[in-house]
């Protein structure tokens, strides 16, 4: 049977153990991660530095979230807009060219032409990012724009009784440009307001708030529009006045084209202002990484040197112990 005196030493050996087992493992955590495993103790209770760099941290990791989701909404607008820019220069030369030929027998194939970039110009103006609609305002859950058939049968329809260039030009500019016009009640199905500025950190923020319901963007949709539908037998159009209105139609794109090339500057001038925010959010970062590591990090020397002299307290306990063991064992024979 173990004296008293042995129950004392057993449980004193084990709680020492136990002790230089957490430390030990303290220890080996420290130098695998170079950061105090008990900031409290590291840094002497005083954590007040360390958790004003934290929240620092944490909101410049926002910024950058935000900066990175604004610059990869800026670059699919950028992209979006000059698919439009390309497709509606391209359309205006060949509507010049059909145009220039009161006889003109190019008429169908050039509205074929027009149908497909009236749907090119409305996907492109339809694109999303993450879920959200790119140029749909402050209505991001929905496509700012009618598909390519639903504006046609609407235009159509509004154009069906004109027969000169006066009343087709008068029907388009109600169609598109009046406040009640169907393209404002019924095409367009954005917002009304522009998104949010995006916050950037240091006082800076950037605002991506083209719409599709832009003027310079509906005057590209509008002339497409009318380009598309001037080989339609709905409407009572001589040949001649459907060339006529291939060539202004086509004058119109290119004159339209200043506009969109301003549309498209802007935008790049947001563009470069995100990416100058990103680099110095990422300056900024790296600086309060450094500021948390000074404050957080241990001396790799000094915790090995404390490591290996606890492997030597805890080889010099187990020692202790097996000879403790044999010693009670000898006592109860």
């Amino acid at each position: 049977m173990q004296s008293i005196g042995d129950l004392a030493q057993s449980f004193s050996l084990r709680r020492q153990s136990v002790e230089l087992n957490r430390q030990m493992d303290r220890l080996t955590q420290e130098l695998s991660t170079g950061r105090a495993a008990d900031l409290s103790a590291h840094l002497s209770g005083d954590l007040v530095q360390l958790a004003d760099i934290e929240r620092a941290l944490d909101v410049q990791v926002a910024h950058r979230g935000a900066a990175r989701s604004a610059a990869t909404d800026a670059a699919l607008m950028q992209a979006a807009l000059e698919q439009i820019q390309d497709t509606s220069t391209s359309l205006a030369s060949s509507a010049i060219l059909v145009g220039s030929d009161s006889s003109s027998t190019a008429i169908p194939a050039l509205a074929t032409e027009a149908r497909g970039a009236l749907e090119t110009i409305i996907a492109s103006l339809n694109g999303t990012s993450a879920g959200r609609s790119l140029f749909a305002g402050n209505r991001v859950e929905q496509p700012p724009l009618s598909s390519a058939d639903v504006l046609m049968d609407q235009l159509r329809t509004a154009l069906s009784g004109a027969v000169t260039g006066a009343e087709i030009r008068q029907g388009l500019d109600t169609f598109f440009d009046a406040p009640d016009g169907a393209f404002a009640t019924s095409v367009y199905q954005g917002g009304i307001g522009d998104l949010s500025a995006v916050a950037l950190g240091s006082g800076e923020s950037v605002r991506l708030s083209i719409r599709a319901d832009d003027p310079v963007l509906r005057a590209q949709i509008k002339e497409t529009a009318l380009t598309a539908l001037l080989d339609d037998d709905a409407l009572a159009l001589a040949p001649g006045l459907r060339s006529e209105l291939a060539r202004d139609a086509g004058t119109n794109l290119l004159a339209s084209q200043t506009g969109l090339t301003q549309l498209r500057a802007d935008l790049g001038f947001a563009e470069e202002r995100v990416a100058r925010a990103e680099s110095r959010i990422s300056s900024e970062l790296s600086s309060l990484e450094i500021a948390r590591n000074t404050l957080t990090s241990i001396d790799p020397s000094a915790t090995a040197g404390e490591l290996q002299q606890v492997q030597f307290q805890l080889e010099a306990l187990y020692t202790l112990t097996a000879r403790a063991s044999r010693l009670s064992l000898a006592n109860f024979l």
